[in-house]
């Protein structure tokens, strides 16, 4: 049995007990694929939850919002522990985040938003 045929692309009982065989084109358009592209989550923005409890955190957030998606980082092991390597890594954060024309902010005492370009946190209240 070949690829096409377990995917139901080819006849008989094989490719689901006699339903209507469907050409790969009908298919690829009917999950919302065209001609030429590919399938890959990049397509997407993901949000993120990262602890800022490991060494290459910096690297980390740097690479989420380079593919695009939202970091939600925990600094609560650090606020509790190390304040200073906490200010240090937030002046790091704000350079990656100029850098990339993203913005940062923080929505709770231990928890931060950071968004890559094309995102604003409005930081005023609405009341």
């Amino acid at each position: 049995m070949g690829i096409k045929s377990w995917l139901g692309f080819e006849g008989g009982a094989a490719a689901g007990g006699g339903e209507k065989n469907i050409s790969l084109d009908e298919y690829l358009e009917g999950i919302g694929l065209h001609e030429g592209e590919i399938l890959d989550e990049d397509k997407y923005t993901y949000i993120k939850s990262l602890g800022a409890n490991t060494p290459t955190i910096l690297a980390d957030v740097e690479r989420e919002l380079r593919k695009g998606n939202i970091v939600l980082l925990d600094t609560e092991a650090l606020s509790q522990t190390n304040r200073l390597t906490l200010k240090k890594m937030i002046l790091d954060l704000k350079a990656i985040e100029a850098d990339l024309d993203g913005d940062m902010g923080r929505i709770s005492e231990t928890k931060l938003l950071i968004v890559p370009g094309g995102f604003r946190i409005l930081k005023r209240r609405i009341e």
